[in-house]
């Protein structure tokens, strides 16, 4: 049996879908309020508390994997994300898991977290990763760069959901810094993969292509039939721009983190690529289609306490 946590979400889902084609038995782990159930019942759905101990370890017990995607994205006190506690809690589940016998955690962190430790999003997922090799279970750490596919799109749908109603698209400085897209399914794979091993493991996932964003932009826009202004501006004159787009769509566009660590390279690696799904292929059958609506992060993320 697998313990998957937010397999109503994204990630998660993917790798419940992968786990229940391959005929095992999936339970997951949700503080998610009112989203839908995409597997008709068969993904067997306990709460996600991180305050009350004994309940979460016995929504563990029995799991021979436990496949962690647990995060949030930026801290926004309103809606109760923080970096902080969401380090707290993953080192609670942690614990938990421990305390259940579970044989060994898949747990998915982000590519190169040490070389932005000052970021609170970054140092939470350097935090996290120390917790769990502290904790004497066999595990697994992924470590992904930018998804795409699997519907949810959320980064990549929001760029073509620019270059699609906007008349010009900025990209933060000179653009020449990499990006490599890694798609879901392969992503799912991956975990999978590593959680039926048992040696303690670290590595990124990452797609088979790497492109210099002002390349990936003019890609997707390329393959949508759509054509822009696209220019570079100023990191800061972008996020600011970001923000007040932020204003009207009432979501987090950017964050500061997110444009800092793209300028830096961050979302690329120098790894052999586990991924073999192309962006290049997808994005070519999806063109038409992305971009269509935008995918409002902040409204779609409702959690309970």
């Amino acid at each position: 049996m697998h313990v998957v946590t937010g397999a109503f979400g994204y990630t998660g889902r993917w790798i419940a879908h992968q786990l229940l084609e391959q005929g095992e038995k999936v339970r997951t782990l949700t503080n998610a309020i009112g989203r839908d159930d995409p597997f008709d019942g068969q993904v067997e759905v306990h709460p996600l508390n991180f305050e009350d101990r004994a309940a979460l370890v016995e929504s563990l017990r029995g799991a021979d994997v436990l496949y962690n995607t647990y995060w949030v994205r930026y801290n926004h006190h309103r809606k109760d994300f923080d970096h902080e506690i969401a380090t707290k809690n993953t080192s609670i589940m942690f614990e938990a898991a421990k305390e259940a016998g579970v044989r060994r955690i898949v747990h998915f962190s982000v590519a190169h977290p040490d070389q932005a430790p000052g970021w609170s999003y970054f140092r939470g997922k350097v935090d996290c990763e120390e917790n769990l090799k502290k904790v004497g279970i066999s595990y697994a750490i992924l470590r992904p760069t930018v998804l795409f596919g699997g519907g949810r799109n959320v980064l990549v749908n929001n760029i073509a959901w620019m270059l699609r109603y906007m008349p010009v698209f900025g990209y933060f400085g000179w653009g020449n810094y990499p990006i490599q897209p890694v798609h879901v399914r392969d992503v799912a794979r991956m975990a999978i993969e590593l959680g039926a091993g048992n040696k303690n493991v670290t590595r990124d996932a990452t797609g088979p292509e790497t492109y210099r964003y002002k390349d990936f932009i003019k890609l997707i826009g390329k393959n949508m039939g759509v054509r822009r202004i696209i220019m570079p501006v100023p990191p800061i004159m972008g996020w600011m721009a970001g923000r007040v787009m932020g204003l009207f769509l009432k979501d987090m566009v950017i964050t500061r983190a997110e444009i800092r660590g793209l300028m830096r390279g961050l979302v690329a690696s120098d790894e052999k690529p586990m991924g073999v799904i192309k962006f290049s292929e997808w994005i070519e059958g999806k063109g038409s289609e992305i971009g269509r609506h935008y995918h409002n992060d902040l409204k779609e993320r409702h959690y309970s306490k």
